[in-house]
């Protein structure tokens, strides 16, 4: 349950005066995983670690404006309770921290550590394919090849209308050198009603092939580099609790203006059921070969496979259990998300050809 803190600042010469309510929140997610790294060389690997579900404690507020206006404002911040990662993105507004304007238009929001569009469709019309945890990150982490959480955005996202439709707009400001100017654009649109939703996201990242600058991520531009993602997709609900989920997705790219353009289509399908006390889950991903200038490069494909389950232990907390699965063609080396089972240690190299299987075992507590 969110706990909210009142602050007051005295001052030397007046009586304490009510400044705003803070609303104090966050995860606390431990798990136990068991990996199995296989590969066509002797660096295979078997182990069983204490890792993190992405806990995270964050602080957020609002104030009524004049004309109806609300202002909201929010400083998200990641913490480990165990973790075999080295890659970490730790310290303060680590995660989604913003201000915002709210009203009538809408909402305009600027910050940074923001989930990009392609991100955010599986909370708009890919429910389906959403995970329960961030150790198994998911199929749609690994179709979804643009994705990033950005640091430096403006975000617009409209009301809805039309019974149901609603669009958004983000704007990257990127950075700017005498090697170019890396800036992105992104846009989306969807319908939902109480049986589907339908929509489809674009993203530009001009003057670099980079999925964009996040916390541990720097961007160097680089002249008529560029990045073009395409996804669509939607989901049924045919019955109470059932979310079932389709989506593709289409990644191009070119590193500089004599470098030779990369085409990578992938897509998924899912479906998520929660009743009672009790979640299932089950999704599959097939990321296709790449094309080089438009002719196919072989062996450069992979597929995934994820499982999951969720158990409501009260309102606020829930033990869970997922398994996935990696399958590489012979010259690609793709991973799952955020489990980093190739990078943690820092030794163990991605490997083409690999395969990943993890389970993974935990429990998941808001407050």
């Amino acid at each position: 349950m969110k706990k909210i803190i009142t602050l007051a600042v005295a001052s030397a010469f007046a009586a304490p005066t009510v400044l705003a309510e803070v609303t104090v929140y966050g995860l606390a997610a431990p798990s136990v995983e068991y990996s199995k790294i296989s590969d066509t060389t002797s660096q295979d690997l078997t182990r069983v670690r204490l890792v993190d579900d992405v806990s995270r404690i964050g602080f957020k507020g609002t104030d009524k404006l004049d004309n109806g206006v609300k202002l909201l404002w929010q400083i998200e911040n990641r913490v480990y309770i165990g973790t075999g990662d080295t890659d970490q993105s730790t310290g303060f507004n680590t995660r989604d921290t913003f201000v915002a304007l709210e009203g009538n238009f809408g909402q305009v929001k600027v910050g940074s550590a923001i989930n990009d569009l392609p991100w955010q469709s599986k909370g708009d019309y890919l429910s389906g394919l959403q995970q329960w945890n961030e150790t198994v990150n998911g199929v749609h982490k690994s179709i979804g090849q643009s994705e990033a959480r950005l640091n430096n955005i403006a975000q617009y996202t409209s009301p809805v209308f039309l019974g149901g439709a609603r669009v958004k707009a983000l704007y990257d400001f990127g950075a700017k050198t005498t090697a170019g100017n890396y800036q992105g654009l992104q846009a989306s649109a969807m319908y939902k009603t109480q049986m589907f939703k339908v929509g489809a996201t674009y993203k530009q990242n001009n003057d670099t092939d980079k999925t964009g600058a996040t916390a541990t991520t720097t961007v160097t531009p680089a002249s008529e580099a560029f990045l073009k993602n395409y996804q669509f997709g939607g989901t049924l609900t045919p019955v109470a609790g059932l979310d079932i989920s389709a989506m593709w997705d289409r990644n191009k790219k070119k590193a500089s203006a004599s470098a030779a353009e990369y085409k990578q289509d992938a897509w998924a399908i899912g479906a998520n059921y929660t009743t009672g006390k009790h979640g299932f889950g089950i999704h599959y991903g097939k990321v296709n070969e790449q094309k080089i200038n438009g002719v196919t490069d072989p062996d450069t494909g992979a597929y995934f496979v994820a499982a999951q389950y969720k158990y409501a232990l009260s309102k606020q907390t829930f033990a869970h259990a997922s398994f996935g699965h990696v399958k590489n063609d012979a010259r690609a080396k793709l991973n799952m998300g955020t489990t980093k089972v190739t990078e943690s240690t820092g030794t163990y190299a991605a490997i083409n050809g690999m395969k990943v299987t993890t389970l993974v075992a935990g429990i998941a507590t808001s407050f």
